[in-house]
């Protein structure tokens, strides 16, 4: 199918494949979406998540983390996240039924291993690195692939995130209400649509960390019982210490005014490692120490509405998405720390929350193939509004 042919349909099939800061596999969705008009309109009809072999997560955590690691490992580590990638878009398609040949373009967000956003402290120019190049899941799928989201907008002064606010736009906002739509992956980030609002009223930021400190923790807590609290169950046995919390919520991070993004860097094992040992000098229990990194989420986000969403207008509402959503503790404390908002999760639109995100960038990737803007430039503070995304034709285009 020739690009002139894919412009001229009613319809498109797409997937949208996704791995987050969590590094726990690729979330791949299979869509449906309108090619015509402002509104994608997206369809689920499959979504699965394929999890990564755990020497291959040891080796992007490594990498992420600044471990000792050579050109070549980078090369081959970017091979295998895009083998990863091809193998989650064949699971969704076996999910739904579909003929791989069938789908017509794939929107990879790729593996982030490093981001470095405008500002950083002792880094004199911004980055961002995504493995699992989209040219690779192109050529092992036979499907064109949009891929490499981040780089322009990095590249044009912005943050290079958070980048599903444009779909959020698109797909999210009401004429009734004023929304704020918060994911909680390992990093947390909040979109803020008032009722019938432009696109330049959109106020999009990452709030602090997600599920990041508190997965971490546990796994130094709890050696041997898995990666993470399940439906928060330790931190639901525990207090949270406010003289625990209270230093790490006077990180400049959270009082800076968006836009902003942030990553391993900010909030990853070095910050962990930190919090454990200012645990250990208190005398802690487990349980008090998991509550107390759960209450660091929560916190941050109320913060973050109260400073930065609050001043802008009402919010009739909060949607809630991702792997945190799970987390039962997390969302009480969540659902206090933004009262008399009320809370709900993001599947009352119609999407589940685990996919959304995976969905957001098979939307994306519409934009890029239409050659539409797909940045809000309040978002991520790029000096325009860009068409991001690069396409990787595969032996369908």
């Amino acid at each position: 199918m020739g690009l002139a042919k894919l412009l001229s349909l009613k319809k498109f099939l797409a997937a949208g494949l996704m791995s987050g800061t969590s590094m726990d596999g690729v979330d791949a969705a299979l869509v449906e979406l309108q090619a015509a008009g402002d509104a994608p309109d997206p369809k689920l009809l499959a979504f699965t998540t394929v999890p990564y072999p755990e020497e291959q997560r040891d080796a992007l955590f490594d990498l992420a983390l600044g471990q000792q690691c050579t050109a070549e490992d980078i090369a081959t580590l970017n091979t295998s996240v895009a083998v990863a990638f091809a193998g989650g878009f064949f699971a969704a398609c076996r999910e739904a039924d579909v003929d791989p040949a069938e789908v017509h373009f794939i929107g990879s967000h790729g593996q982030t291993v490093a981001h470095v956003p405008p500002g950083t402290d002792g880094k004199p120019i911004a980055g961002t690195l995504q493995l699992g190049s989209p040219g690779m899941i192109a050529a092992l799928t036979g499907v064109t692939t949009v891929g490499d989201f981040r780089v322009a907008d990095i590249a044009l002064g912005g943050q290079g995130a958070p980048l599903v606010p444009y779909v959020d736009y698109l797909v999210r906002r009401s004429g009734a209400s004023s929304r704020a739509i918060l994911n909680i992956g390992g990093i947390a980030n909040v979109t803020y649509l008032p009722r019938k609002g432009r696109r330049e009223d959109t106020l999009a930021f990452d709030t602090g960390p997600g599920n990041m400190l508190i997965d971490a923790v546990y796994r130094a807590l709890y050696p041997g019982q898995g990666r993470y609290d399940s439906a928060g169950e330790k931190a639901a046995n525990g207090s949270a210490s406010e003289e625990l919390i209270e230093p790490f919520l006077k990180r400049p991070f959270f009082s800076k005014q968006p836009p902003k993004s942030a990553g391993h860097s900010e909030f990853g094992m070095t910050f962990a490692w930190e919090f454990l040992d200012k645990a250990k000098q208190l005398d802690l229990l487990r349980a008090d120490i998991m509550a107390s990194a759960a209450m660091i989420t929560a916190l941050s986000v109320g913060s973050a509405i109260q400073r930065f969403v609050a001043v802008r207008g009402p919010i009739d509402e909060m949607l809630i998405s991702g792997g945190g959503v799970k987390n039962a503790t997390l969302v009480r404390m969540i659902r206090d720390a933004v009262a008399p908002v009320p809370v709900r999760a993001i599947d009352v639109l119609g999407i589940p929350d685990d996919a959304k995100e995976a969905v957001d960038f098979a939307v994306l990737a519409r934009e890029t193939i239409l050659g539409r803007t797909n940045v809000i430039a309040s978002a991520t503070g790029v000096s325009k509004e860009t068409v991001l995304g690069t396409i990787a034709p595969g032996s369908n285009l």
